[in-house]
């Protein structure tokens, strides 16, 4: 299938990625199926040093790659170092929201500061991420925004806490920023992962990132929700 991208307008790239959570699973396959389709691939995460072996992957294969370092845990950083990357004049037109707090944890067994935490990272930020990133792109003209969403926010589990709170609200989130931003040709979704992602399985990261890179580039009627269910 041939990806399809937006009129290039001043101040926006269309092909241009940004991934934000850009670790080992499933944010590295998502930047390597973009830089295969010949996106230029801007990869955020908290630490650098983690990004490199990546970001120099992807520059081997003859893509446009770079990186940038922000922590979602601290959503007004994190916001000021997002501001620098939509100040560009080639900025991404294409936002992947994919950082989250996923460690196993219940609910009587977190403190406060640990809940504030993982909602920082799972919901706070990627909403921030949202507002910043819409900004740059309703003065474009447009751009997709896509959320890594999970299964939880169907089916809660109660070993997985925060993580299950986290994935409800990021879909909540999702869905009233798609509403508010489809006048403005803002194309906002979630993306719920209804399973274990693991390699050589039906939920491998790299079957689930060509599932971005269809709906990236679809020209079907947008929804605030997509799903991938390992078929």
């Amino acid at each position: 299938m041939t990806n399809t991208a937006q009129p290039a307008v001043p101040g926006i790239d269309h092909r241009h990625l940004l991934v934000i959570g850009a670790g080992p699973g499933l944010g590295a396959a998502i930047a390597r199926r973009f830089a295969r389709g010949g996106y230029r691939v801007t990869l955020l995460a908290r630490d650098l040093r983690r990004l490199a072996d990546l970001a120099g992957d992807l520059q081997a294969a003859g893509a446009i790659a770079d990186s940038v370092a922000a922590d979602a845990s601290d959503p007004l950083a994190f916001q000021a170092a997002l501001s620098a990357v939509y100040a560009a004049s080639t900025a991404p037109g294409l936002m992947v929201y994919n950082a989250v707090l996923g460690a196993p944890d219940t609910l009587m067994d977190s403190d406060v500061a640990h809940l504030r935490l993982a909602y920082d990272v799972d919901v706070v930020s990627a909403i921030v991420a949202a507002q910043v990133a819409a900004r740059a792109m309703r003065a474009a003209g447009g751009g997709t925004i896509l959320f890594t969403g999970g299964g939880f926010a169907d089916r809660p589990v109660a070993g997985m806490g925060t993580v299950s709170l986290g994935k409800a609200a990021l879909r909540s989130a999702a869905t009233m920023l798609a509403e508010q931003l489809a006048p403005d040709n803002v194309h906002v979704a979630s993306i719920t992962v209804a399973g274990v992602i693991a390699e050589d399985t039906a939920f491998s990261p790299a079957r689930i990132a060509d599932t971005y890179w269809t709906i990236a580039g679809s020209e079907r009627t947008w929804r605030s929700e997509f799903r991938f269910e390992g078929i």
